[in-house]
C-alpha cells in the first residue's frame, strides 16, 4: 500500500496545533449537521411528521455529498484544503440560516440540501490535512482525534439545541447551528496552514510542471480519476464495512429520541440525553479504536480493518438488544447500553478513514476519501427514511432495529471472506 506524503520539516508541536484546528472545524460542522437528530422531536411536533418524514431531514443534508464528495476530494488534491473548507463552511452557514427562516417543512429540506453541499468539504479536507501532517505510525490516533470531532459536535448539539428549541422555537435552534458553523469556518481559515513541504512544492512548480499535471489523465482529471479509484481492490472491503455502519449510525441519530419516547415511555428530554451519551461513547471509540488500529498496523504492517469488523459485530449485538429491553428498564441501564453502542457504531470511523489514507496513493488521498465517503452518503441518505417507513408499516421497533443488525452481521462476514 502506498502512503501519503508527510511533511518532515514541520515541528511536532505544529502538527498537533494543526490537528486541533482541523478538529475544531469538524466539531462545529458536526454540531450543525448532527444537530438534526437532536431537533427531530421539535420538528416532528411542529409539522406533525411521520417517521419517514423525520428521516428525510437527515436525507436532505446527506443527499448533496453523494454527488459532491468526490468532486470536493478532487479539488482538495488539486488546490489544497484551506480554501475549499472555508468556502464550504460559508455554504453550510447559508443553508442553515435559510432553514431558520423557512416558512414550511419543504423549504427546510431544500435549505438542508444546500447545507449538505457545504458540509461535504469538511471530511475530505480534514482527512487530507491529517494524512499530510502525520506519519503513518501516528495517523490512526490523529485521525481518531480529528474524527472524534463529529460525535463531540453531535453531543454538544444534543445537549444544547433541544433546549433552545423548547425555550424559543425550532427556528432559533437552526440559527444557532448556522452561527456555530460560521465560527468554525472562520477559525479554520485564519489558523490552518498546509505543511511546509506542501507549500514549497506548490509554490515552486514551474509552468511546465503545472501544465504536465493538467495533462495527466488518471490523476488530474475528474472522471478518469474516479474510475481509477473505484477499480482499486482495497476499496471493496472499505465499502462493505463503511456503508452499513454509517447507515446504522445515522438511523440511530435520526430515530433514537422518538424510539426512547415510544418504546420506553420517556420524555424527549431523556431521549436527548441518550443521544448525547451515544455521541460521548462515539468520541471515546474513535480515539481508542484508532489507537488500537495503529498498534495492529505496526505489527508486520497489519490492516486496520479487523478493528472495523469487530465494531460491526458489536454494533449489531447492541442494536438487536435495544428493542427487547423492557419498557420499564432503568434509565441508568439505558445510558450504559447507549454509551457502549456509540463506542462501536460511531467509533469505527477513525480507523476506517486512517485505512483509506494508508491505502490511497500519495496524491489521491482526497479523491479516495471522497469516493468512499460518497458511497457512505448514499447510506446516510437512504437508511433513516427507510427505517422510518419500516417502523410506520410494521409498528414494531423489533423489526426496525433487527434489520440493520442483520445487515451489519452479513457485511462483517463478507469483509472477513474478502480479507481471507
Amino acid at each position: 500500500m502506498a502512503v501519503a506524503r508527510v511533511s518532515c520539516a514541520a515541528p511536532p508541536r505544529m502538527r498537533w496545533w494543526m490537528l486541533a484546528v482541523v478538529t475544531l472545524v469538524q466539531v462545529t460542522a458536526s454540531f450543525a449537521t448532527q444537530g438534526l437528530g437532536a431537533l427531530s422531536g421539535a420538528v416532528h411536533d411542529a409539522f406533525t411528521l411521520s417517521g419517514a418524514e423525520v428521516g428525510l431531514m437527515v436525507t436532505a443534508v446527506g443527499l448533496a455529498p453523494v454527488f459532491s464528495l468526490f468532486v470536493v476530494g478532487h479539488l482538495v488534491d488539486r488546490h489544497g484544503e484551506r480554501w475549499v473548507v472555508a468556502v464550504g463552511s460559508l455554504v453550510m452557514t447559508a443553508g442553515l440560516a435559510a432553514a431558520s427562516i423557512a416558512p414550511g417543512y419543504a423549504v427546510v429540506l431544500v435549505s438542508l440540501f444546500f447545507a449538505g453541499i457545504g458540509y461535504s468539504t469538511v471530511q475530505p479536507g480534514g482527512s487530507k490535512s491529517v494524512s499530510s501532517w502525520f506519519p503513518a505510525g501516528r495517523r490512526g490516533v490523529a485521525m481518531g482525534v480529528r474524527q472524534a470531532g463529529l460525535p463531540i459536535g453531535g453531543a454538544a448539539a444534543a445537549a444544547a439545541l433541544p433546549g433552545v428549541a423548547h425555550a424559543f422555537a425550532w427556528q432559533a435552534a437552526f440559527a444557532v447551528a448556522a452561527a456555530v458553523a460560521l465560527a468554525g469556518g472562520v477559525a479554520f481559515t485564519l489558523a490552518y496552514r498546509p505543511p511546509p513541504d506542501a507549500r514549497r512544492t506548490r509554490g515552486e512548480q514551474s509552468p511546465g510542471a503545472r501544465r504536465t499535471m493538467r495533462e495527466q489523465p488518471d490523476d488530474a482529471r475528474l472522471l478518469p480519476g474516479l474510475a481509477r479509484t473505484l477499480r482499486q481492490p482495497w476499496l471493496r472491503p472499505v465499502l462493505w464495512s463503511g456503508v452499513p455502519l454509517v447507515g446504522a449510525q445515522f438511523c440511530l441519530t435520526a430515530h433514537l429520541m422518538l424510539f426512547t419516547r415510544d418504546h420506553f415511555d420517556r420524555p424527549l428530554s431523556q431521549g436527548a440525553v441518550l443521544l448525547a451519551l451515544l455521541q460521548v461513547g462515539g468520541v471515546t471509540g474513535r480515539v481508542v479504536l484508532a489507537s488500537i488500529s495503529d498498534r495492529d498496523r505496526a505489527r508486520a504492517r497489519g490492516s486496520r480493518l479487523p478493528v472495523v469488523r469487530v465494531s460491526m459485530l458489536c454494533s449489531a449485538l447492541f442494536l438487536a438488544l435495544l428493542p427487547v429491553l423492557p419498557a420499564r428498564t432503568p434509565f441508568g441501564v439505558l445510558a450504559v447500553a447507549t454509551v457502549a453502542l456509540g463506542f462501536f457504531v460511531i467509533g469505527w470511523y477513525g480507523p476506517w478513514v486512517a485505512h483509506i489514507a494508508d491505502a490511497a496513493t500519495g496524491g489521491g488521498v482526497g479523491r479516495a476519501t471522497g469516493a468512499a465517503m460518497a458511497a457512505n452518503q448514499a447510506a446516510i441518505v437512504a437508511a433513516p427514511p427507510l427505517l422510518g417507513l419500516l417502523h410506520d408499516g410494521s409498528g414494531s421497533y423489533l423489526v426496525t432495529w433487527w434489520l440493520p443488525a442483520a445487515v451489519l452481521t452479513a457485511c462483517a462476514l463478507r469483509t472477513t471472506r474478502q480479507a481471507a
